[in-house]
């Protein structure tokens, strides 16, 4: 049961980081891991952004909230930056315990991401973000 919660707050993160970086983001490209992903996949971070331009589009209101929580975010890791690295220490933990549980056992893992997945749809009445996103900084 701790596994489905720790998935879904991984899927809530994401979905947040990827609304937030389409609502920061302009033509410039991302700074720091990000950066460095779409250099190594162009292809995909070019559909990435689309998606998140698309979904701007579709839900400005929604991208407007993620916008401010974004920068109410990166507020608080100037503030605190200290405890801002170990809460993303602490994520990076739970997400490789994720990991190798789902590399234990593969099919119990999908089954929670699809549980994941629908719960992630009855709550925001879309599809969750895809697993392809690039590495949060």
């Amino acid at each position: 049961m701790r596994t489905c919660k720790v998935l879904l707050g991984v899927a809530a993160i994401a979905g947040l980081w990827l609304g937030a970086s389409a609502a920061l983001a302009d033509d410039a490209p991302p700074a720091g891991p990000r950066a460095e992903w779409c250099k190594q996949n162009p292809e995909k971070c070019k559909e990435l952004r689309a998606k998140r331009e698309a979904f701007c589009k579709e839900n400005p209101q929604k991208c407007e909230e993620m916008k401010q929580k974004a920068a109410q975010r990166q507020e608080f890791c100037k503030q605190n930056p200290e405890k801002c690295e170990q809460q993303r220490a602490a994520m990076k933990q739970r997400m490789a315990d994720l990991k190798a549980k789902c590399d234990a056992d593969p099919a119990k893992c999908e089954e929670m991401k699809q549980q994941a997945r629908a719960r992630w749809k009855e709550r925001h009445g879309a599809n969750p973000p895809e697993n392809s996103a690039p590495p949060a900084q």
